[in-house]
C-alpha cells in the first residue's frame, strides 16, 4: 500500500488553493480546475445572455436597479462556464481564516486559534496548463470571479492564493 501511495504522488500534480478576501460575500467559493481557458465560453455566454434578455416590465421593483440586473448578468454568463464541469470535479473553498486571534487559551501558547479550511486537488491527468476557476462571487457589490492559469508538474503540489489583488472583475473579462 505504501509503495502504491508513493507512486500516486509520483505520478500526480496537486494544487492548494487559499481564499483570503474581507469583503467576499458569501465568504466561501465554488472552484474547478479546468484544462482550457474558460473566458471565451463565458464571453460567447454574456453574448447569448445578452440578446435574449428583455426589457423590464413597465414599473420594475425599486431594488431592481439596472446595474443589479447587469451585475446579475454577469454572474449568470460567468457560472455558465461550469455547466459541463461534472459535480465531482466541484470544491468548495472557505474563507482562510488561519490567523492568530486574540484570548485565553492554554493550549496555543495564550492565544485562541481560528478556524482554518484547507482544500487541496491531487490528479493524475496530464500535467501542463490549467486554470483555477471559481464561480461569481461579490465583492463590494460587483460580480467577480477567479480564473489564474496554473502550470501542474507531475509530483508538486502548487499553492494558489485567491485575494483581492487577483480577482477580476466579470465587467472587465
Amino acid at each position: 500500500m505504501t509503495g502504491s501511495m508513493d507512486n500516486f504522488r509520483k505520478e500526480s500534480w496537486g494544487v492548494h488553493p487559499t481564499l483570503d478576501v474581507a469583503d467576499l460575500f458569501p465568504p466561501a467559493i465554488m472552484f474547478s480546475i479546468h484544462s482550457a481557458d474558460p473566458r471565451s465560453k463565458y464571453r460567447g455566454a454574456l453574448k447569448q445572455m445578452s440578446e435574449r434578455e428583455t426589457p423590464l416590465d413597465a414599473n420594475p421593483p425599486p431594488s431592481l436597479t439596472p446595474e443589479l440586473m447587469r451585475q446579475g448578468l454577469l454572474a449568470a454568463a460567468w457560472d455558465a462556464v461550469f455547466h459541463e464541469v461534472p459535480g465531482d470535479r466541484i470544491a468548495l473553498l472557505y474563507q482562510n481564516e488561519g490567523r492568530q486571534l486574540s484570548g485565553e487559551s492554554a493550549s496555543h501558547g495564550g492565544k485562541a486559534m481560528a478556524s482554518t479550511y484547507s482544500v487541496m486537488i491531487k490528479s493524475t491527468e496530464p500535467p501542463g496548463p490549467k486554470w483555477l476557476v471559481t464561480r461569481a462571487a461579490q465583492v463590494k457589490g460587483k460580480a467577480v470571479c477567479w480564473c489564474i492559469p496554473v502550470e501542474v508538474e507531475k509530483g508538486k503540489t502548487t499553492d494558489i492564493k485567491l485575494t483581492a489583488q487577483n480577482v477580476t472583475a466579470l465587467d472587465m473579462l
